[in-house]
């Protein structure tokens, strides 16, 4: 989530926030939250691989 958070805000910052590839960037990262969000709540454990950070 991080990194897709990272992405959409270098491209808000490039195309401005309204540009369909911030839109897109911003919609995974929706996507993301919503599945992490139904993971937490159902207690289960998520397996995830962990990054750090963008290059």
């Amino acid at each position: 989530m991080e990194l897709k958070r990272e992405l959409m805000m270098l491209s808000a910052n490039k195309h401005g926030f309204t540009s369909s590839e911030t839109i897109r960037y911003s919609q995974e990262l929706d996507h993301l939250m919503n599945v992490y969000r139904r993971v937490i709540q159902s207690g289960k454990k998520c397996s995830c691989p962990k990054v750090s950070s963008v290059n």
